[in-house]
């Protein structure tokens, strides 16, 4: 297998969801991470930018299978990264 085709390792990758996206991963390049302003929210939150849509900071959890369940229940888009202790997951804002 040459250099261009080997897998990704699992920290590389990130994954994007939701009921109207089909799951996919990217790759950490492709994602401006920032802080963005909401209105029902007094503080700036974390927030990340991929393919030109806003993401703003919704979980992180040291468990896939939490993960996956609260993925599971969102009705919107959702991006997850991995970050030094488990995963965070990014809920699409605009």
């Amino acid at each position: 297998m040459t250099e261009q085709n080997a897998p990704l390792n699992e920290s590389e990758l990130f994954r994007l969801g939701g009921q109207k996206t089909s799951n996919f991963v990217i790759l950490p390049a492709q994602v401006r991470y920032h802080h963005i302003k909401l209105d029902d929210l007094d503080k700036p939150i974390a927030a990340i930018t991929y393919n030109s849509f806003t993401y703003s900071l919704f979980r992180t959890s040291s468990s896939w299978a939490e993960v996956e369940k609260l993925t599971s229940r969102l009705s919107v888009a959702y991006v997850i990264t991995v970050i030094a202790k488990g995963w965070a997951i990014w809920v699409f804002e605009y």
